[in-house]
C-alpha cells in the first residue's frame, strides 16, 4: 500500500474562505467555510472517512500561497459511485454564468426519472465550485439547498452572472 500526501489550504474568495484540499496534485475536496469551522471540518473528517478509510484529528490548513487559486487551473480527482462521477462530469460542462434544472442534469446523463437521484449525486458533490453544483437550481429558479449555505450558492452564481 503507498503512502498518502494531503495538502490543506484555506482560500480567500469574495463569497468567503474555502478549505481545498489537494492529494498529491489532484484536488480532492472543496468546501465552503461558511456554515461554520466546525461544519466544514466534520464534512472533510466524513469525506476521508468514506474515501480512505480512516480520521483526522484536529488540522490547521495553510494559507494558500501558490498565485490565484480562483483562476488557476486544477486537476481534479473524482471520487464516487459511477452515477454520482456521471452526474459531477455533467455539472462540470454546464457554462459559467447558466443555470441549469436537476430535471435537465437527469435528461443530460440520460436518466430522465432519476431526478431525486440527480439531486443526491450533486449534494454530495465533494469538489464545490469546480464541480459547479451550484448552476443547479429548482425549475421556478428556486436556490434549494446548498452545502455551502444558500447565501454562499447565490454569491457565487451572481459573481458570474447568473443571478
Amino acid at each position: 500500500m503507498s503512502d498518502f500526501e494531503f495538502f490543506l489550504y484555506k482560500v480567500p474568495s469574495e463569497v468567503g474562505d474555502w478549505l481545498a484540499v489537494f492529494e498529491g496534485n489532484e484536488m480532492i475536496f472543496l468546501g465552503s467555510y461558511n456554515p461554520g469551522k466546525k461544519f466544514i471540518e466534520k464534512d472533510f473528517s466524513e469525506f476521508l472517512q468514506k474515501n480512505y478509510h480512516f480520521n483526522i484529528g484536529k488540522f490547521q490548513p495553510a494559507r494558500w500561497t501558490k498565485g490565484n487559486f480562483w483562476t488557476k487551473k486544477h486537476k481534479l480527482k473524482l471520487q464516487g459511485s459511477e452515477f454520482q462521477v456521471k452526474v459531477w462530469l455533467a455539472l462540470i460542462k454546464i457554462p459559467k454564468g447558466f443555470t441549469v434544472t436537476y430535471s435537465q442534469v437527469a435528461q443530460k446523463i440520460k436518466k430522465p426519472k432519476a431526478v431525486r437521484a440527480v439531486g443526491t449525486a450533486i449534494g454530495q458533490n465533494p469538489i464545490a465550485v469546480w464541480i459547479p453544483c451550484h448552476r443547479v437550481v429548482g425549475r421556478n429558479g428556486n436556490v434549494f439547498k446548498y452545502r455551502g449555505g444558500a447565501e454562499t450558492k447565490i454569491g457565487l452564481l451572481k459573481a458570474e452572472g447568473a443571478l
